[in-house]
């Protein structure tokens, strides 16, 4: 990222007037009139969405803005379990902190997801598109492997081995052990490595009571036909993404979302749960197709 793109750091205080106040951490890049807000997902930081950061930071018309969820990062870790609702208020709370009150384009990535469905419901007339990545609506089994990760990961104390069971969970195999494409990384799995070491090197280690409570969110989160409905009906410019070897949300959760919003769908052949990272020019290409046109209904993958 060049160094003349505005870039901004900081904490904001959220949850005042619920009366549970806590600091949330976010980053906003560029100052461009397009406004992209970016949701993270369970257990992870904003700053994972850096490679998508690094795309719209090349683009004048855009800002974008990511933040860590509370219990994760530099944001705070309050005790007691969470909910996708929550997140969600604590997401508007950080909106009215930085000004924005209108015509905001949201893309979620797995409990990211889950969080910009409640975000557009809390407060509809706010946002201009929605992007939900690798999510569900919710009240569907999760997979074995997923809670076979989420108590896993806890307990695994080997950086090593940390870093290789995320990397082959979120991603697939086979791509992995592919050469990126312009990159000096001999591969996609060095590529990944990489990027988790400096992660985990720049991010405080997420409290386990934490990640208890965002497991608890995601694991508890429940958007009914009946609001879905409230969405579609909004007239909201919605696209659903999804990658068919997704070894953590089932794809089925993605067919559900498209089927009860009768929104466009793009599903990556091959791919797996980190599109974002895995997709990054082509999730792009789409986030910008739906910025662009989604509005005026010229929309059209």
């Amino acid at each position: 990222m060049t160094s003349s793109v505005a870039r901004e750091k900081g904490h904001v205080e959220v949850g005042v007037s619920r009366g549970k106040p806590l600091k949330l951490y976010y980053e906003k890049t560029g100052s461009g009139p397009r406004k992209l807000l970016l949701i993270m997902g369970l257990n992870s930081p904003g700053s994972a969405w850096e490679p998508v950061v690094e795309h719209f930071s090349k683009n004048p018309e855009y800002t974008t803005v990511f933040f860590d969820n509370r219990g994760i990062g530099f944001s705070d870790a309050p005790k007691g379990l969470y909910s996708t609702s929550q997140m969600a208020q604590d997401t508007l709370d950080l909106l009215d902190a930085l000004d924005w009150k209108k015509d905001i384009h949201v893309a979620g990535v797995s409990m990211g997801g889950m969080i910009s469905l409640e975000l557009v419901l809390a407060d509809p007339k706010r946002f201009a598109s929605l992007v939900l990545t690798s999510t569900n609506a919710g009240r569907s089994p999760p997979q074995l492997v997923t809670i076979s990760f989420l108590s896993r990961v806890i307990l695994v104390k080997s950086p090593e081995a940390r870093i290789k069971l995320i990397a082959e969970t979120l991603y697939p195999v086979a791509w992995l052990e592919k050469s990126p494409k312009n990159s000096s990384f001999a591969s996609n799995r060095e590529m990944v490595y990489s990027s988790l070491i400096k992660r985990f090197k720049n991010t405080p280690l997420q409290p386990l009571h934490a990640n208890i409570a965002q497991s608890y969110a995601a694991l508890f989160h429940h958007v009914n036909s009946k609001r879905l409905a409230q969405i579609r009906e909004s007239g909201l410019p919605v696209l659903v993404v999804t990658g068919t070897v997704d070894n953590f949300v089932r794809p089925s959760g993605s067919y559900h979302l498209q089927k009860e919003l009768q929104c466009k769908m793009v599903i990556f052949e091959g791919s797996g749960h980190a599109l974002p990272g895995e997709q990054t020019e082509t999730y792009c290409r789409f986030l910008e197709e739906i910025m662009t046109k989604g509005k005026n209904g010229e929309f059209k993958l």
